[in-house]
């Protein structure tokens, strides 16, 4: 569950929705996040946390259950002297938030409510949708509410990662691999669609985000998350913050040609023809590999059961992605390193190869490790930037 008052966010976004408020909106707003923060708790609670007088505590409880934002949950189980306190929590079922991560081969959208629970969730292939984006996620959000049970109405925000350079307003500059996006302004058409807030960011940004929230940078302010799969691509996390960059475009390391002939050279190659599960299968091919292979995983497979090139092509893979991390390491100084997306389920074959090359070109070499979130890790990201959006909402009912 992701708590509604983590400070987590990608830089520049979402706006900080007390910027303009009266003391009250702000008082108002202490006490609905020390409730989130809490669960279940008492005025006296509150009160202690937020620094504010039980009359001003009990007024603004008052309010919120009135705008349904709060609901009272009884009494405390254990016995107390006197009459026992009423207890609130936050009401979660007021609202939910979508969450899509459109990847290179699969589209997995979720509904959560606004404690970040996952009601519901799908899954398709991405060539499926590839002829209109904005229609196949219109009907993810359809169908999600249909099997949540949530009204449309109810729709706070969404948030969509997607394998691409994103502009801030959430057009697709720059794809990956589905080039017939680029220029597609899908946060807009989102916003008309829904009337909700939106945000549409790099995939790999959310899965930063992600690894803040609930995964193996929590606690940490500085970190790097380098995720192989299908793609390739990187974050930066800076003072707790993952960072877009000037033009929205940190991390798109796989256009990089790690070669002096250039990219129109004999034998050039991109890091993402090299670092990627495509890669390593044609590098396993290139070395005389004999196995039918359809994934990554069976290279990997063949490495298990002792096949020579198998172990060579895993090898060299481990060295290049090492080399990759080294880079990175010299340039950001992170306190770890996260090794995400598909490849992660390999890790502990790769860690040694990326240690060793690690430990040979950076002068105080961080900790490598290896994601625990999976395929999910881009939908915990974008239910993180999509509770943060509903902020703005929150606002908005504490003001009506």
């Amino acid at each position: 569950m992701v708590q509604a008052n983590d400070r987590h966010r990608i830089a520049g976004w979402p706006r900080e929705p007390l910027r303009q408020t009266s003391l009250r909106i702000r008082n108002a707003w202490l006490v609905l996040e020390a409730i989130q923060d809490a669960g279940p708790t008492s005025r006296v609670r509150i009160s202690a946390e937020t620094g504010l007088t039980g009359t001003t505590v009990h007024r603004i409880t008052a309010d919120l259950r009135r705008r349904r934002l709060i609901v009272n949950v009884g009494t405390p189980d254990s016995a107390t002297v006197g009459r026992p306190p009423a207890l609130f929590r936050f009401n979660a079922a007021i609202g939910h938030v979508i969450a899509v991560d459109v990847g290179n081969e699969t589209m997995r959208a979720g509904l959560a409510d606004l404690d970040g629970t996952m009601l519901a969730r799908r899954s398709r292939p991405t060539a499926a949708v590839e002829g209109d984006l904005l229609r196949a996620i219109e009907l993810d959000v359809e169908e999600l509410q249909r099997e949540a049970g949530s009204r449309r109405g109810s729709l706070v925000a969404i948030a969509v990662g997607v394998a691409a350079v994103t502009a801030a307003e959430g057009s697709i500059v720059r794809a990956s691999i589905h080039h017939m996006w680029e220029g597609l302004e899908l946060g807009a058409q989102l916003r008309r669609a829904f009337g909700c807030e939106v945000v549409v960011a790099q995939d790999d940004h959310l899965a930063a985000l992600a690894e803040l929230e609930t995964g193996a940078c929590v606690g940490l302010r500085e970190a790097l998350i380098v995720n192989v799969g299908k793609g390739l691509g990187a974050a930066i996390i800076a003072e707790a913050t993952v960072q877009r960059g000037a033009h929205s475009a940190a991390g798109r390391v796989g256009w990089i040609v790690p070669s002096d002939a250039g990219p129109s050279g004999p034998g050039a190659s991109t890091l993402s023809e090299l670092l990627t599960a495509d890669g390593l299968i044609e590098d396993y091919r290139r070395l005389g590999g004999r196995r039918t292979v359809g994934g990554a995983v069976d290279v990997f497979a063949a490495d298990a059961d002792g096949d020579p090139e198998a172990t060579l092509a895993i090898d060299r893979f481990a060295d290049r992605l090492g080399w990759l991390v080294a880079t990175g390491v010299a340039f950001v100084d992170p306190q770890r390193v996260v090794v995400g997306g598909g490849i992660s389920g390999s890790f502990s074959r790769l860690a040694d190869g990326i240690r060793r090359r690690l430990a040979d070109t950076v002068a105080l070499p961080p900790p490598v490790v290896g994601s625990e979130l999976g395929a999910d890790a881009v939908v915990i990201g974008a239910v993180a930037a999509a509770m943060r959006a509903a902020d703005e909402w929150l606002l908005a009912r504490i003001q009506a």
